[in-house]
């Protein structure tokens, strides 16, 4: 029986008192404790949006001229209140080079000491393929860019570091929880010929079907969200020309637009899309016919930005279900461990190898890696290219089945490889969540794999694993056993031979056994250091002067009337939009501008959409919102012209709006940059 006692009014607020000391209510309404100190920040990091090389597509003529949404580095601080922090980016680009994390390090460094390092900060690339690149200084991946930009760099650098900083800034006592999904309509595999030749291949779905969402407040307040899913960033495709977080960055945009998120700030909501195993995870759900070597995949919308929008929006509808529903907290400890290997030259043992030991090998790109991927085809070569595994030198031979293509055999010179051999991979532990990062593109089945080595560890505590690929540097694919036989793109693209998988596989049982154990040595040999390599010339397009044009017109002298030569000013229109506009359709004006490099407008804005509101213009949209876009071209030698369109929303607001742009000229004379705007006509959108 249940005996029910009574309690006198002092007694029940004394029980209250105790009750809220020791929960916080959730939004959720799930009472849980603080457990964790927790910090969230966010920085831009786009960069040069004109006459600059994008990265990830490998086209040497893939150049920008414009824009039409802003790139961010998220970062995410969490610790135990007594214990050392762990920091997880996710940035809105190609890929983390190993110089981009080895900056952001040494600048945390000077900042705050021996606090953040390379063991215990990880920086992970959504892989979007139109972001401002060049900022590698590897010769593969400058070659594949056009060269190296500094101020690619720089901005990107500085963005992370500046993101962290925020995130370290506002600390605060909160938790975390997590939950999991399916999303199965916004992936394919693009590689079934390879994924099919898996031994496991019909005990799993051929995409990685799984999200994984934390949710992080701070008290009462929610702060923050990280979803985990595979899937290329590559709907737009390599004929875009605007800068784009593409289907990610919408998504992370979108829920940051939907927690009111501000971006000039310290303390904001922030909502970071990351990416996982996706190396052949790809958006375009029409894939060509097997065996097209040639047509890009497409779809699933009427044209590339639509499509963006689609698989941006499908991303961004599940993780709101799965950040609505989450409620279990992630509690006991945190803490990350990370090391660096030589992947070009690593003995792997035969529990990975299927009974042997096995070695890797310097970096070599096969024959089919030069016909691209189906999201972005090189009408060069084809897929499917292999020779005998024990044919050639001994190099070829350690390459198996793999043809090295001509001139790129990336890691003959051992002294200084065209890609990065000493490579970290790290083991970060949230409580009972595991982040697997490493730096390259693993195949939902590569991803798999290494999944299960750590859940083969005993002794853990982790019961949920996420991979974090593209962190920290970027050395290629890494694909199955069985898929690089097959020589498919991504084999062909997987750099250190065929037992690459197997020797990430051995580094990470190795981080979880020194993880379990602090004081364990698993690897035979000393870490190596990785080379804190110069950076290469500069390419960027140097802008000595901005002008406008001259234009005839009349002016009224006494009596007479003359002709006289003037010059149209910075920000003057040079088409107008129209007088009315219906929703649904286009905005459009252009006005006589500048170099957009003059001043990346960092954590600030090209161009505004404002809205009358009875009493002052207010804007309502940016150039971070996707309904916007702002292209580039130049006329003649120094004059520049800058198109701003809006499409109109169907539920957009009924009311008098105008189109704003901002920009800053250069003197050619002394060289100082001056401010200008531009001004629309006010128009009306019923």
């Amino acid at each position: 029986m249940f005996k029910i006692h009574s309690y006198s009014k002092p007694q029940i607020l004394l029980i209250c008192s105790i009750v809220m000391l020791c929960f916080t209510y959730s939004s959720s309404g799930f009472a849980q404790t603080n457990n964790y100190l927790i910090g969230v920040g966010i920085y831009d990091v786009t960069g040069q949006i004109a006459e600059s090389n994008f990265g990830g597509y490998a086209q040497l003529l893939h150049r920008n001229n414009g824009i039409r949404d802003r790139q961010y580095a998220r970062a995410y601080v969490m610790q135990e209140p007594n214990g050392s922090p762990v920091v997880f980016v996710c940035i809105d680009k190609w890929a983390t080079t190993q110089s981009v994390n080895l900056a952001v390090i040494q600048k945390l460094k000077a900042r705050f000491g021996n606090l953040y390092t390379d063991e215990n900060v990880i920086i992970s690339a959504t892989h979007v393929h139109v972001s401002p690149g060049g900022y590698s200084h590897y010769g593969l991946y400058n070659t594949s860019t056009g060269g190296y930009w500094t101020d690619n760099f720089n901005t990107l650098v500085n963005g992370i570091f500046h993101a962290i900083e925020r995130a370290h800034n506002n600390r605060a006592p909160g938790r975390i929880y997590y939950n999991t999904g399916t999303l199965t309509n916004a992936s394919i595999n693009r590689s079934l010929v390879a994924y099919n030749r898996n031994t496991d291949a019909s005990q799993y779905n051929s995409i990685d079907e799984e999200m994984t969402i934390l949710k992080l407040i701070q008290g009462n307040q929610e702060v923050g969200m990280i979803s985990w899913f595979a899937v290329h960033p590559t709907s737009l495709t390599k004929n875009y020309k605007l800068c784009s977080g593409d289907s990610k960055g919408n998504a992370a945009l979108a829920f940051e637009r939907l927690k009111n998120s501000s971006y000039g700030t310290s303390n904001t909501f922030v909502a970071a899309f990351a990416n996982t195993n996706a190396g052949d995870m790809s958006p375009n759900l029409n894939l060509p016919p097997a065996g097209n070597h040639t047509q890009d995949a497409t779809g699933p919308g009427s044209n590339e930005e639509e499509s963006a929008d689609i698989i941006g929006q499908r991303q961004f509808s599940k993780a709101l279900e799965l950040y609505n529903t989450a409620n279990t907290q992630l509690t006991g400890s945190i803490q990350a461990v990370a090391r660096y290997s030589d992947f070009s030259n690593l003995l792997v043992a035969p529990e990975f190898t299927g009974g042997t030991y096995q070695n890797t090998c310097r970096a070599a790109l096969g024959i089919s890696f030069m016909a691209g991927a189906e999201d972005g085809r090189s009408g060069i070569s084809r897929e499917g290219i292999t020779k005998p595994a024990d044919y050639g030198l001994a190099i070829d031979r350690c390459h198996a089945e793999k043809p090295i293509a001509p001139f790129f055999f990336i890691g003959s010179n051992d002294n200084n490889p065209a890609t990065p051999k000493i490579l970290p991979t790290t083991l970060m532990k949230i409580g009972q969540l595991g982040i697997l990062a490493a730096p390259a593109e693993f195949t939902v089945m590569a991803g798999r794999r290494a999944k299960a080595t750590i859940k083969s560890v005993a002794g853990t505590g982790l019961t949920h694993l996420v991979f974090a690929g593209y962190s920290d540097a970027y050395a290629g694919y890494v694909t199955t056993r069985e898929e690089y036989a097959s020589q498919q793109y991504e084999g062909a693209s997987t750099h250190f031979g065929p037992w690459t998988l197997a020797a990430y596989r051995q580094e990470f049982k190795r981080l979880a056994i020194k993880m379990i154990n602090p004081s364990a040595n698993p690897w035979p040999n000393p870490a190596p250091t990785p080379p804190n390599k110069s950076a290469p010339l500069d390419v960027s397009a140097h802008i000595f002067f901005d002008d406008t044009p001259s234009y005839w017109t009349t002016k009224k002298f006494g009596f007479i009337t003359l002709p006289v030569l003037r010059k149209r000013g910075f920000g003057d229109v040079h088409q107008d939009a129209n007088s009315t506009y219906q929703k649904g359709s286009t905005a459009s004006v252009t006005f006589w501008g500048a170099h957009p490099n003059n001043d990346l407008k960092t954590n600030g804005t090209y161009l505004a959409i404002e809205r009358w509101n009875g009493q002052s213009w207010q804007a309502v949209l940016y150039d971070r919102h996707p309904e916007t876009k702002l292209t580039w071209a130049r006329n003649g030698v120094a004059n520049s012209l800058v198109t701003v369109k809006w499409n109109i929303p169907t539920n957009a607001s009924s009311g008098y709006y105008r189109i704003r742009h901002f920009g800053k000229w250069k003197n050619g004379w002394n060289g100082n940059l001056s401010d200008y705007s531009g001004s629309s006509r006010s128009f009306i959108v019923n």
